[in-house]
């Protein structure tokens, strides 16, 4: 009896560590596929601030043009902020730190 026993502990340990294997394999398959996906975020969050960049640097030097023209002064700029929504929740000095 306690060899019957021994051959079925034997068993079930060796079917548990079968799943443990599987099961960890399953798991670094999936934490692969998760970092794919944090650098392709990460690349198209890099390609979003720079397009976000060249904006602001494209709105400040119209605003530079129109000043410099006299196509419009500082308070004809902050009407047409204040009605296009401001600066669109750019604030400027900010650290460039996602919060």
């Amino acid at each position: 009896m306690s060899e019957l026993t021994a051959i079925l502990a034997v068993a079930l340990f060796g079917a548990l560590a079968a799943f443990v294997i599987r099961r960890i394999r399953e798991l670094q398959m999936e934490v692969r596929a998760l970092g794919d996906r944090v650098r392709e975020l990460t690349v198209r969050l890099d390609a979003a601030e720079q397009d976000a960049a060249g904006a602001l640097a494209r709105a400040d030097v119209a605003e530079s043009v129109l000043l410099d023209k006299g196509v419009a002064d500082e308070d004809d700029l902050e009407a047409a902020r204040a009605r296009t929504g401001g600066d669109g929740g750019y604030v400027r000095g900010r650290d460039g730190e996602l919060h």
